[in-house]
C-alpha cells in the first residue's frame, strides 16, 4: 500500500511540475468582493503575472480573455479552419475582415503616472511587494508598459501642496531643488520600470502648477494665472522650471521622451481646489510661442529631443482650446503633439469620435496622445469600487475606440493608491484606479482596470500600427480593434459589454477562425 501511495505521490509532483513548466505563469489569487466582481490579491511573496507571448504553432493562433466572472488573461489555443464557438443563445454573430495592407497610425504604447500617491503607497510596504507591482506594470512578465507620465512637483495626489522652488520671488529660480517625494517616492520606481522594461519607456513631465508666488493669487489651487504678460519675468521664469527640471532628473540618469505645458488648463478657470493654472489656449499659444518653445530649443530639448504637448485636458473644450495654437505657425515650430483627457466621456459618447478623425485630418503631422484617465465617484468620496468589472470595460471601450480614431497611445491616472484613493492633500472626490494597497495586511489588490488595459498594452508592442478592418454588422457595447505588431504578428482585441455572447468570425487575407465571446469580457487574439 504505501509503495503504491508512493508511485502515486511521485506521478502527482510530476504532473504538477509539467503544469508549472508548461504554463510558466503564476495565476491570480482571487478575492470576491461583496457586492461586486472579483480582484487579484499580491504579497510580498507572491503576484500573478504574465510571462512573455509565446509564437503560436503553425496554423494556429491564440486567445487571452479577461471577464466579468473572474478568469484573467485565460489562455486558449485555436486552430484556423475551426470553429471551437458553442451555440449563441440570440444568434449574435459578426464576421471581421482584416486588411493589414492598409495602415494608419503606429503606436506609442499604454502606461500610467507616477504620481507622489503611488511612491507613497509603494514605499509603505514590502520592497518586494513594491518591485513585483512596478514588474507586474512595466516587466516582460507582466503588462509591458511603454509610457509613463511624471508629474512636475506635487498634484492633488501628494499629501502636501509644494514647488521646486517656494522662495518667494526667485525668478533667477537659484533655489530650484527635486523634494522628498522625487528622491524617495518618484526617482526609485521610474528606475526600477526603466530597468525591467524590455522596451524603451517614453516618459513624458506635465506640471499641475507653478510656484505659488508665479500666480496672480499667490495660491497652488484656485483661479490664478501667471503675473505680469505672457513673454516678461514671471513667463520666463516657469520656461526656465521646465528645463531645471529636465537637468535634474537628467543628474539622476532619467531622460524625458516628451512633457505637456500644462496639466488642465481649464480647471484654473474652475477654481478648483488643488494644484492648477489658468491658461487661455490663446495664452498657452504664445507661451509655447515666445516664452516656452524657445528655452527648451536653446537648451537642447528641442523637438528633436523632447515631444512637446499642448492642451492635456477634456476633451469638451480641445477644439476651442487647440485650434489658436495650431494655426499659429510661429507657436507649432515648437509643438510635436496634443494631449488629451477622457474626463466627461467614457461609455456615454459626449463626444463625438468625428472630432479626432477631425484633428488628424486637419493636422496629420501633430500626434494625439491620451495623457489621464481614471474613474471618479462623487457617491463615494472616502474610497473607491473594489472589484467593479464595468470598470474595465469602461477602459477597454475608450481605448478601442480613440485608437481607431487614429490615437497614439492612453496613459491611466495612479498606478497605485490607498484603501481610500489617497493619499491626498486636499481634494475629496472617490477616484478608481488598477492597483489599491492596504499597508496594515502588507497587500495590494489589482482591480480588473489592470487586466483590461494589459489586453493593449501585453499585445500591441511599441511601433505597431493599426490596421483596417471591416464588420458585417455592429453591435452596441461591442467594439474590435486590429493592429500589427513589429514582429508581424497580427492583433485582434475586442470587447464584449453585452449581457449575451457573440460568435467572432476573424477572417485575414488567407484564413479564417471563429471563437465565442462571452458576455462582459475582452478578449486578445494573437497570430
Amino acid at each position: 500500500m504505501q509503495k503504491h501511495f508512493k508511485y502515486f505521490l511521485l506521478a502527482v509532483i510530476a504532473i504538477l511540475f509539467t503544469i508549472t513548466v508548461v504554463s510558466g505563469r503564476r495565476e491570480c489569487i482571487v478575492r470576491k468582493v461583496p457586492n461586486a466582481d472579483t480582484m487579484c490579491v499580491c504579497n510580498a511573496t507572491y503576484c500573478d503575472d504574465f510571462p512573455p507571448l509565446r509564437p503560436a504553432k503553425q496554423g494556429f493562433a491564440t486567445v487571452y480573455e479577461s471577464n466579468k466572472v473572474g478568469d484573467r488573461f485565460k489562455e486558449t489555443e485555436l486552430k484556423f479552419g475551426s470553429t471551437t464557438s458553442s451555440a449563441v443563445s440570440d444568434g449574435q454573430r459578426v464576421t471581421v475582415t482584416i486588411d493589414a495592407t492598409k495602415k494608419y497610425q503606429s503606436i506609442y504604447g499604454f502606461g500610467a503616472a507616477f504620481t507622489d500617491s503611488t511612491g507613497q503607497m509603494l514605499a509603505s510596504v514590502d520592497e518586494s511587494l513594491a518591485n513585483q507591482l512596478i514588474d507586474s506594470y512595466f516587466s516582460e512578465n507582466g503588462i509591458e508598459y511603454s509610457v509613463a507620465r511624471v508629474p512636475m512637483a506635487g498634484t492633488d495626489f501628494s499629501d502636501r501642496p509644494y514647488s521646486y522652488d517656494d522662495f518667494d520671488e526667485d525668478l533667477e529660480l537659484k533655489h530650484f531643488a527635486l523634494q522628498r517625494e522625487d528622491t524617495d517616492w518618484k526617482i526609485p520606481y521610474i528606475k526600477r520600470a526603466l530597468k525591467v522594461s524590455p522596451h524603451k519607456v517614453k516618459l513624458f513631465g506635465s506640471p499641475w502648477s507653478p510656484p505659488a508666488w508665479m500666480k496672480t493669487n499667490h495660491k497652488f489651487e484656485g483661479n490664478g494665472y501667471l503675473r505680469g504678460d505672457v513673454g516678461g519675468p514671471y513667463y520666463q521664469s516657469f520656461a526656465n522650471y521646465f528645463v531645471k527640471f529636465l537637468e535634474a532628473y537628467k543628474s539622476h540618469g532619467i531622460e524625458f521622451w516628451g512633457l505637456t505645458v500644462e496639466n488642465e488648463p481649464n480647471e484654473g478657470q474652475n477654481n478648483k481646489n488643488y494644484n492648477c493654472l489658468n491658461l487661455t489656449g490663446p495664452t498657452e499659444r504664445d507661451f509655447v510661442k515666445l516664452n516656452l518653445g524657445p528655452t527648451l530649443a536653446k537648451a537642447g530639448y528641442g523637438t528633436d529631443k523632447v515631444a512637446l504637448m499642448v492642451y492635456d485636458d477634456n476633451l469638451g473644450e480641445l477644439k476651442h482650446f487647440v485650434t489658436p495654437i495650431l494655426e499659429d505657425r510661429e507657436a507649432m515650430k515648437y509643438v510635436s503633439g496634443i494631449a488629451f483627457h477622457w474626463y466627461g466621456n467614457g461609455l456615454m459618447d459626449v463626444w463625438p469620435d468625428s472630432l479626432l478623425d477631425e484633428f488628424h485630418e486637419k493636422y496629420p503631422d501633430t500626434f494625439i496622445l491620451n495623457t489621464e484617465a481614471c474613474h471618479l465617484s462623487d457617491s463615494e468620496p472616502s474610497g473607491v469600487r473594489l472589484g467593479n468589472w464595468e470598470y474595465a470595460e469602461h477602459y477597454a471601450y475608450d481605448i478601442i475606440r480613440d485608437l481607431n480614431k487614429h490615437m497614439r497611445g492612453w496613459v491611466e491616472w495612479n498606478m497605485a493608491l490607498d484603501m481610500k484613493a489617497g493619499p491626498r492633500w486636499n481634494e475629496k472626490q472617490g477616484y478608481g484606479g488598477c492597483v489599491n494597497i492596504d499597508p496594515a495586511v502588507g497587500e495590494a489588490y489589482k482591480q480588473p482596470s489592470f487586466y483590461a488595459i494589459g489586453h493593449f498594452s501585453k499585445f500591441i508592442a511599441p511601433d505597431s500600427v493599426r490596421v483596417h478592418n471591416t464588420a458585417d454588422q455592429t453591435f452596441k457595447n461591442f467594439s474590435v480593434l486590429t493592429v500589427q505588431r513589429p514582429d508581424n504578428r497580427l492583433v485582434l482585441v475586442a470587447l464584449n459589454a453585452r449581457s449575451g455572447d457573440i460568435e467572432l468570425n476573424i477572417v485575414d487575407s488567407t484564413r479564417s477562425l471563429s471563437h465565442k465571446i462571452p458576455a462582459h469580457s475582452v478578449q486578445s487574439y494573437i497570430w
